[in-house]
């Protein structure tokens, strides 16, 4: 086994200390990138019209995800997923600090699927795609 000098090793880790930095500094607080301070998922599912099912913690963290169960179909179609049935399983991701992903898929009475990316406003309710 050969060993590394000293010197060498302290300028490797030199060396990947200055690579990682930027990417730790990169990734900010969401309320210093525009998003609201806290997303509640149940009133994200309300606002689609899903059910959600009891959760220990309702906050809906960056990169977090949850799914629920469509029961109103017409509030889910006023932001853009239109054609879902009550049934349909809604797929609710944060994938930005101000940026929900929605998705809503079914098999029945025919496979459909739907997906829209749509804005928090500075309370966390969704804002409707304009029209």
């Amino acid at each position: 086994m050969t060993r590394m000098p000293i010197p060498r090793v302290l300028a490797l880790v030199a060396c990947l200390t200055i690579i990682a930095t930027p990417r730790i500094g990169a990734q900010q607080d969401p309320k210093q990138q525009g998003g609201p301070a806290s997303v509640s998922a149940k009133a994200i599912a309300e606002q689609v019209g899903a059910r959600l099912q009891p959760r220990d913690d309702d906050e809906l963290r960056l990169g977090a995800s949850f799914t629920a169960l469509l029961q109103e179909p017409e509030k889910l179609a006023e932001f853009g997923l239109k054609g879902m049935h009550a049934g349909a399983r809604i797929t609710i991701a944060r994938v930005a600090p101000d940026r929900v992903r929605i998705e809503a898929d079914e098999m029945s009475p025919a496979p459909a699927s739907a997906a829209a990316t749509l804005k928090l406003d500075a309370k966390g309710a969704l804002v409707a795609a304009p029209k």
